[in-house]
């Protein structure tokens, strides 16, 4: 009660001198306190806050009585008994109405969130810390927009936000000057003017070896160089630099039972710094309101208030942050001031500690979101401000210079791995350097690793952080709040991984999964319920957890495929279903070269998991698709592109997980039976094609002349554009992605077979009887009895062919049977090459068949699936062509009989046949003869040897 009672005295004492100083600095005057009723102020007040519907505020009503009545302001004494009457100072207002925006995730604007959340899906976290259960909700960003996936990216602790008007820039020059005190109160360095106090130069002569080797001046050289790096990572100036140390030199004065806090250092750097230590009046404002400003936060806002003397520390504040000139305006009366400010604070610090650590003070645990914030500032230095994301080479060394904080701002070891791991990860969100992931992975295992005591423990608890921005108003100590964040984060990104990692940062993607389960120690996801495909029975919380990460991303994959899909499609005129298979195909390239070989390490059905949902999330667009259309143009083309895409699916599958079945997640694969749309259209299509390749192959070869095609070419343009049609329509057929069986097969060499079969009727239809050619025989060489052999000989007359016969003729010259002579040997020949090439295709149709069935026999859980025709059925299809082969053959002898009867008995009929018995027998010799007929035959041989060597 003594010590009450004294401490009681003294306030009073000191707010009677307070009122001396503003009064006499101020202008003000005083006041009979018996002329003034208090309570008619309050009542007046009071009915002006009924009337207006505004909430009463005491300040505020001392703050009206002034100003309606010119009156000084009024505070009451803490016993309510006296009242001291404080002239208003000029030029200073009412303290700040805004306060200084949260550094969390803002909410999005309505309009943004009502949007997003008719495409979200919503999933709970479950996290139980300390023993307390926490429910938080998030929104997957799977399902949200670029924007804002941005603003759900920002990265915060959940601190407690700051009430007095503190920039990033005031923190980061606080913290560097509480890194300043640390290093004078432990005496690890002393400034430089000390120094040569103490050593003259004169005597620097005289060291001796032992007192050079001292470990004073080797210390200081030690903490003074990488106090100097820590000052240009921080980017204090060096003006600003020598002010602080010259005003903290004697800081150890100021510490109260050997103990140094926040306040300490701003009273001291009040009460050191005058107006002309700075180069401009700019900076000298600016500096003495951020002292202030951190005053205010420390004493004002953080502190509580057992000693009622909230509104006459505010006033002080206040006069103190607004009048610029009054540091030295009233020397005394900035002693007086600080006086009573230094003697609150030292009020506060002696009051009893909390959890009885040791060095513990009164702002460890009442200002420790102040003080986290500067040690952020302060562990931010390790990283080099020319090379974003890169640790600085003595970033161990600052680290260690930074332990000497930790008795002013309260930090434990556990707290600076947390906060430190935090920083790490905040300079990774921001640069994507994986060097930061992995020395974040580091910090988090050290974590895992303390075991701290009891009180320990509840002092780290009282380190108390909001979770808003995940759908719940939960808090948590700052530790796990950190390793939340993180998981939180990363999550983010593992949900929506296939937006966010590639085959080039794969190693970013396997460093965070590894950070996601180790940090994922307390949190559970409740998300599973609204899962496509749950995860299998027993599965532990590791394969659980990537369970869920698979799906997400593929959810999000799938979403955001359907939107190109659609964008796509009015740009090309394609049926989206089309560019979604595409689309996907490439999404499950990627899942299936870049992610699941990652994930399989540590979730080996996370393949199998990925390319069910893939396959799963197609068949239901499909689905509803066959189910709303009866005959669309598209159709060919979209179950085509359906029925490659799950080729794909199978083929993957099959590359993984081989024949193994009785996996759980089969029950969710479920065919596209394709073949039962398919089938028809195909038919239809072959008939379609069958008649085109055969109305065209008339048209060809009526107006064919058998010219040459080229020099070295000597057969028909017809057979080769025949041909092109026929090879068009069977790349067609195998490549329209579609099921393919026997049947459609045989319909294929039918039509090919037709269209050759009329090509070769053609041809034989051109041709004349060689008999036609045969000249009637002489007299003396036919035998008969009713024959006079002394009748009179009469010379061979050339007969007179039918004209239909003769028009024909003209165009069965030799050359142009030549010509068809090759078109025959090259209809053989392409058959030989179409067969070959068409067994080639079938088998690989035989692949996509035993794929499709592969997948019906995982579907069926090993179930029998149908068996694929044999090769020999096969080779009997192809038995057809053998008749084409038969009529070309056929067809050539036939020719080259007719080359030789026309070329004598037609081409040579003058110069041969009708010259024969003409005079003596001496003429009529075939040695006579043979040099026309050669004449007359080699230059026609040209155009089969050119062929057959060409061949």
């Amino acid at each position: 009660m003594d010590s009450a009672a004294s401490l009681l005295e003294a306030y009073r004492r000191d707010r009677r001198r307070l009122l001396g100083f503003l009064l006499s600095s101020a202008g003000g005057r005083a006041v009979d306190l018996s002329r003034v009723d208090l309570d008619a102020v309050s009542a007046d007040y009071a009915l002006d806050c009924v009337a207006s519907g505004a909430q009463f505020d005491a300040s505020e009503a001392t703050r009206r009585y002034f100003d309606d009545r010119r009156y000084p302001i009024m505070t009451s004494s803490p016993s309510g008994n006296s009242y001291f009457l404080l002239s208003r100072p000029e030029g200073s207002g009412s303290p700040p109405k805004k306060v200084a925006p949260d550094i969390g995730p803002e909410p999005p604007a309505e309009e943004n969130s009502s949007r997003a959340r008719k495409h979200s899906d919503s999933f709970k976290v479950a996290v139980n810390i300390q023993g307390a259960s926490y429910v938080l909700k998030d929104l997957s960003l799977a399902n949200t927009s670029p924007r804002q996936a941005k603003e759900m990216d920002l990265l915060s602790l959940g601190l407690p936000r700051l009430n007095a008007e503190l920039s990033d820039d005031d923190l980061r020059e606080t913290a560097y000057e509480v890194l300043l005190a640390s290093l004078f109160v432990s005496g690890k360095m002393y400034f430089a003017e000390e120094k040569r106090e103490k050593k003259p130069k004169f005597l620097k002569g005289l060291r001796s070896k032992t007192e050079g080797s001292n470990s004073v001046p080797q210390m200081e050289n030690y903490y003074t160089h990488h106090l100097d790096l820590i000052r240009v990572q921080m980017e204090i100036s060096e003006s600003m630099d020598t002010l602080a140390k010259r005003a903290l030199r004697r800081i150890g004065s100021k510490m109260v039972q050997g103990q140094l806090d926040v306040p300490c250092i701003a009273l001291q750097l009040l009460s050191s710094v005058g107006k002309f230590d700075f180069p401009t009046e700019r900076l000298r404002v600016q500096w003495q309101r951020r002292q202030v400003n951190v005053l205010e936060e420390l004493l004002l806002f953080s502190a509580s208030h057992e000693c009622n003397m909230s509104e006459t520390l505010r006033i002080v504040l206040s006069k103190l942050k607004n009048t610029e000139d009054w540091v030295v305006s009233v020397p005394d009366g900035r002693i007086e001031v600080l006086t009573i400010i230094e003697r609150y604070n030292t009020r506060l610090s002696t009051a009893s500690k909390k959890f009885g650590l040791k060095g513990e003070t009164y702002h460890w645990t009442q200002s420790y979101h102040f003080n986290s914030r500067l040690y952020e500032k302060l562990l931010s230095s390790v990283f080099d401000i020319l090379e974003d994301g890169q640790l600085v080479e003595e970033a161990d060394e600052i680290l260690e210079t930074m332990k000497l904080t930790w008795p002013i701002l309260g930090i434990t070891q556990k707290l600076h791995d947390a906060l430190y791991a935090w920083v790490l990860f905040q300079k990774f969100a921001q640069t994507r350097e994986i060097l930061l992931l992995k020395q974040t992975d580091l910090q988090i295992q050290k974590l895992q690793l303390h075991n701290n005591v009891r009180e320990a423990e509840l002092y780290m608890d009282s380190f108390v952080c909001s979770v808003e921005g995940f759908g719940s108003n939960g808090a948590l100590n700052l530790v796990d709040s950190a390793l939340l964040k993180i998981n939180m984060w990363c999550r983010r990104q593992l949900k929506n991984y296939h937006l966010y990692f590639s085959q080039a940062n794969c190693s970013i993607f396997e460093s965070m999964l590894n950070l996601v389960l180790l940090s994922a120690a307390n949190l559970n996801d409740d998300d599973e319920e609204s899962m496509l495909i749950g995860t299998p029975p027993g599965s532990s919380a590791e394969s659980t957890l990537i369970h869920i990460l698979v799906v997400r991303s593929i959810q999000a994959a799938y979403k955001h495929a359907l939107i190109v899909a659609d964008g796509q499609s009015k740009a090309e005129f394609k049926h989206p279903l089309i560019l979604l298979a595409s689309e996907l195909k490439l999404l499950v390239e990627k899942e299936c070269s870049a992610f699941s070989p990652v994930l399989h390490k540590y979730y080996p059905e996370a393949g199998r998991v990925a390319l069910t949902v893939f396959h799963l999330l197609y068949g239901q667009q499909l689905e509803l698709f066959l189910e709303g259309t009866d005959h669309s143009e598209n159709l060919k083309e979209i179950l085509g592109a359906s029925n490659s895409f799950e080729l794909c699916i199978a083929q993957k599958l099959y590359s993984m997980y081989g024949e193994a079945a009785g996996s759980s997640l089969s029950n969710f694969l479920k065919p596209y039976m394709i073949d039962r749309f398919s089938s028809s259209i195909i038919l239809q299509w072959l008939h379609a094609q069958h008649e085109n390749v055969l109305e065209w192959t008339k048209r060809t070869i009526e107006i064919e002349d058998w010219e040459p095609l080229s020099v070295h070419r000597k057969l028909a343009t017809s057979m080769v554009e025949v041909f092109r049609i026929v090879e068009e329509t069977i790349d067609q057929f195998f490549n329209s992605s579609l099921p393919l069986d026997i049947v459609h097969l045989r319909s294929l060499l039918i039509g090919i077979t037709s269209s050759l079969q009329v090509y070769l009727l053609h041809m034989e239809n051109q041709q004349v009887s060689r008999a036609t050619l045969l000249p009637v025989a002489p007299v003396l060489t036919r035998y008969a009895e009713s024959v006079n052999p002394f009748a009179r000989r009469k010379p061979i007359e050339p007969a007179v062919r039918e004209e239909k016969v003769a028009n024909k003729l003209k165009n069965l010259t030799v050359p142009q049977l030549c010509v068809k002579l090759n078109t025959l040997q090259y209809i053989r020949d392409q058959l030989d090459t179409i067969e070959e090439g068409i067994k080639q295709s079938w088998v690989d149709v035989q692949s996509a068949v035993g794929l499709l069935d592969y997948l019906s026999y995982m579907a069926s859980e090993g179930a029998t699936s149908k068996s694929s025709p044999s090769d020999e059925s096969i080779d009997e299809l192809f038995t057809i062509f053998d008749d084409v082969r038969r009529t070309a053959v056929n067809i050539t002898d036939t020719i080259l009989n007719f080359i030789g009867t026309r070329a004598v008995f037609w081409d040579m009929r003058d110069s041969l046949l009708f010259s024969l018995y003409r005079t003596s027998v001496e003429s009529a010799r075939m040695e006579i003869f043979i040099p026309t007929i050669e004449q007359a035959v080699n230059p026609n041989l040209g155009y089969l040897v050119t062929y057959m060597f060409s061949q």
